[in-house]
């Protein structure tokens, strides 16, 4: 048990899936191997069974926004509802005490990554008050 605390990077899988969605199922009904925020419950437990009473660190979490994202992203107002419920899930589990958001500026190049709490143009989204306010 050579390490502090177990790192992960709860993403969603579809902009249609808020942070408390549980992931789709696997092939033939399988349960899902994804965990995301809306089944964390199953990654805290496999620590838990394998290594014991780690500390959990999301360090990695984020929705992309639309604009610029068409194709991964939620409206701005979507991506402050989230950021809202993803810091409450992450704090309702009393072993996470890392939560990290994954930008803080959008990428420039519209194929990069785009779930800053800021645009590439400066703009501070409505996330940028919620995580604010969330996190405070």
């Amino acid at each position: 048990n050579g390490f502090d605390a177990y790192a992960h990077h709860p993403y969603y899988g579809a902009p249609t899936e808020t942070p408390s969605t549980p992931p789709p199922a696997g092939a033939n009904g399988q349960p899902s191997t994804a965990v995301t925020l809306g089944n964390f419950e199953v990654l805290i437990a496999e620590v838990t069974r394998l290594w014991g009473n780690k500390r959990i660190w999301i360090t990695e979490y984020g929705y992309q926004t639309n604009p610029t994202d068409a194709i991964a992203g939620v409206s701005w107002a979507k991506q402050a509802q989230y950021l809202r419920e993803a810091v409450a899930i992450a704090r309702k589990h009393k072993r996470v005490d890392m939560f990290i958001w994954f930008l803080m500026i959008d990428e420039t190049r519209n194929e990069g990554w785009q779930s800053g709490l800021i645009g590439s143009d400066l703009v501070r989204k409505p996330a940028f008050n919620a995580f604010k306010q969330a996190v405070g």
